[in-house]
């Protein structure tokens, strides 16, 4: 009994110690750190061009830029220590990154300066507040949203934003976890909930969107892609006879495809209506994709593995000197692109015009 009661105290002590050496530091309230080691070698998760320029967004809110075809970075300041996960210009100098904690950054001077838009904080409050006035209003799913936001955020500003993509320098979209999924029609200066307006019965992680020759898609669970319909200003579910995840979508040829769990792809034929299993030749889930200028594609998977596809129906795997779990990939020069992954940013060697897999 005395063992244990010492035992308690010393722990106790131990956490006092901890807590007053280092305190917690909320990643909403704290710009990211600078890092002076190792820079090209830290956790990243996305990457993708701005104009001339190469912009790659990691974790504890790391920032990288690259103006030479991705041979040199530096780090960017940004208001917040949240991961960031996404990151999207519909010009060379309107861009936006989200991640963790809600969180929704813009930068209007090509990736020079970014600031806070919005976070998990500010959503709930709005959220809140919108699912109470439809429900006021007689709205019948109205409750069931506010009831999932209390759920949402029971424990603080957790949604992460795992999405983006602006059609212009003011419309645009974020969605992420559980159901989350908002608009802004002035450049993030005000944002709209587009939760309802998602055809689903439960709330799914919506994992990627994007602007594609067939609207506007989302990437979700369930083997779900939802398309926006214009007119009813709704994303409508397209199954596509998958049971699993999809985690990103791409064009390829005259083709979209959405990828995701065990190396899974499935293909929309420009113009058509149902989605086609294409085997891929790899087993591993797909974590990266990048349509390139000449309209081939690359994908990049957990165990760094490297797809290259002209058609969306047949891939070949690029040979990768160092593999890595692979985030992103973007165009570097015609002969190389740029990866980021686990283990960084790297260049790896791929003819982009004319490239035959």
């Amino acid at each position: 009994m005395l063992r244990l009661a010492l035992g308690a105290s010393a722990l106790a002590l131990a956490a006092t110690a901890f807590a007053a050496t280092d305190p917690f530091e909320d990643p909403l309230d704290v710009p990211a750190r600078a890092v002076r080691r190792q820079l090209l070698s830290t956790q990243m998760h996305a990457v993708t061009r701005a104009g001339a320029r190469l912009v790659a967004v990691g974790v504890r809110g790391l920032l990288l830029v690259s103006d030479d075809e991705g041979r040199q970075w530096k780090q960017v300041s940004v208001p917040v220590a949240s991961d960031l996960l996404a990151v999207h210009f519909p010009t060379a100098r309107d861009g936006w990154a989200v991640g963790h904690d809600g969180v929704v950054l813009r930068t209007q001077d090509g990736g020079n300066t970014w600031g806070k838009q919005l976070d998990g904080r500010i959503a709930k409050q709005m959220l809140t507040v919108h699912f109470q006035a439809l429900a006021a209003s007689g709205d019948a799913q109205a409750r069931r949203h506010l009831e999932d936001t209390e759920i949402n955020y029971a424990g603080g500003p957790e949604q992460s934003l795992l999405g983006v993509w602006f059609k212009d320098a003011l419309s645009g979209f974020v969605c992420g976890s559980f159901g989350t999924l908002l608009a802004t029609d002035d450049g993030g200066m005000t944002w709209k909930s587009w939760i309802e307006k998602v055809d689903a019965d439960r709330p799914l992680h919506l994992n990627a969107i994007r602007g594609t020759r067939e609207g506007v898609l989302i990437a979700s669970e369930k083997g779900i892609v939802f398309r926006l319909d214009p007119d009813k200003q709704r994303f409508v579910a397209m199954p596509t006879g998958y049971a699993g995840t999809f985690f990103r979508l791409l064009e390829a040829g005259d083709s979209v495809l959405a990828a995701g769990l065990r190396g899974t792809v499935y293909r929309l034929k420009s113009g058509g209506a149902s989605w086609e299993k294409v085997e891929t030749g790899v087993t591993s889930t797909i974590t990266a994709a990048m349509s390139l200028p000449d309209g081939s594609a690359l994908l990049g998977t957990v165990a760094g593995q490297l797809l290259a596809t002209r058609d969306g129906e047949r891939f070949r795997q690029i040979p990768v000197a160092l593999p890595m779990p692979f985030t992103g990939i973007a165009p570097a020069s015609p002969d190389e692109v740029v990866v980021v992954g686990m283990r960084g940013v790297r260049k790896i060697p791929f003819k982009v015009q004319g490239q035959q897999p």
